[in-house]
């Protein structure tokens, strides 16, 4: 299940911020954030590590048995929800790729000026995404490689800031309560908390990799920032957005292996982040795919790299009506 927001509101006051703190450049901007707009979803979650010792160019690639979900959502003035659900005969063959059970949670604030978002996410079995390099029996298509027995926990925290405010904003870009008039980008900064650990019954490589390669356990916090820019553009009601977030972070924690524990090595390490869609824009109703990449790497003691790999791309169809009266005066109240 995936929620974009949830808030517990019973007999007491909740103060929020108001969607409109600030004014658009109406010659920009459509808001529709009046309107409720509810719409059907089909998301596609991946996630993938990979451990490679850089002196031998030896690696592991691991893979999650991903599903499709299926769901729906709303969105009304500060509050966007999408709750989804993962059948689970949308996963690929388990008896090639393994089974995985996934559990995911996202929540997210977009105001005019900045974008809060926060997500959890955990995934129990993986399959060895290579094992022509890792498995010298393994023939092509034979099973995959399994490892029910791992289990990896990631969550971030980003808090996204765009220069160009009054004309390009994330809440319309990506939450689409209003659209955009014409074709806009800005520059964007981004501060971003990202935890990753993973557990193991045994080590996640064999034993031809050096002991300090051969993990079995980890608990890892990256603190880092991110410049890019993001551009939106818009033919008649047809647009298309694509931003692109480099950046650094910095380590902390500590990783178990064969002959004990280490730290990582305190150094800049680079991370990615990508987020993009295309669809169609208009009054009543609004589709389109919209897809986020966000990628991670670390260097750890004696040369082993680790690179984390998540993302999400995500079919929707909607369409906004009136609010109905009820939902103004709950809103109101809350607010």
């Amino acid at each position: 299940m995936l929620l974009s927001v949830v808030l517990l509101a019973q007999n007491m006051p909740i103060s929020l911020p108001k969607v409109e703190t600030y004014t658009y450049d109406t010659a920009y901007i459509k808001s529709y954030n009046s309107k409720l707009a509810l719409r059907f979803v089909i998301p596609r979650r991946f996630e993938k590590f990979v451990i490679k010792d850089a002196q031998t160019g030896q690696k592991y690639v691991y893979n999650a048995n991903e599903h499709y979900g299926v769901g729906v959502g709303f969105t009304y003035k500060w509050l966007a929800v999408d709750m989804t659900l993962n059948p689970k005969f949308t996963q690929r063959n388990p008896d090639k790729f393994g089974a995985t059970r996934e559990f995911n949670l996202k929540g997210s604030v977009y105001l005019k000026r900045t974008l809060v978002d926060g997500y959890l996410r955990r995934y129990q079995g993986y399959f060895v995404k290579n094992p022509e390099a890792t498995h010298p029996d393994w023939q092509p298509g034979m099973p995959y490689p399994q490892r029910p027995d791992i289990k990896t926990t990631g969550w971030g925290i980003n808090f996204t800031v765009p220069f160009n405010w009054e004309q390009y904003t994330p809440k319309v870009t990506f939450v689409l309560d209003g659209k955009l008039k014409k074709s806009a980008g800005s520059f964007m900064a981004v501060a971003n908390l990202y935890g990753y650990h993973m557990r193991a019954d045994s080590s996640i490589v064999d034993s031809s990799f050096k002991p300090e390669a051969q993990l079995r356990k980890m608990n890892l916090v990256l603190v880092g920032g991110l410049f890019g820019y993001s551009y939106t553009y818009v033919k008649n009601n047809f647009y298309g957005t694509l931003g692109a977030f480099p950046g650094v972070t910095f380590p902390l924690g500590e990783v178990y292996h064969a002959t004990g524990k280490a730290t990582p090595v305190f150094t800049a390490n680079f991370k990615l982040m990508v987020r993009g869609g295309i669809g169609y824009n208009v009054a009543k109703w609004y589709t389109g795919i919209y897809f986020i990449v966000d990628s991670n790497n670390l260097k750890l003691p004696e040369n082993i790299l680790l690179t984390n790999n998540l993302g999400e791309i995500r079919f929707f169809v909607g369409y906004r009506i009136p609010a109905p009266k009820l939902v103004d005066e709950v809103m109101d109240k809350i607010n």
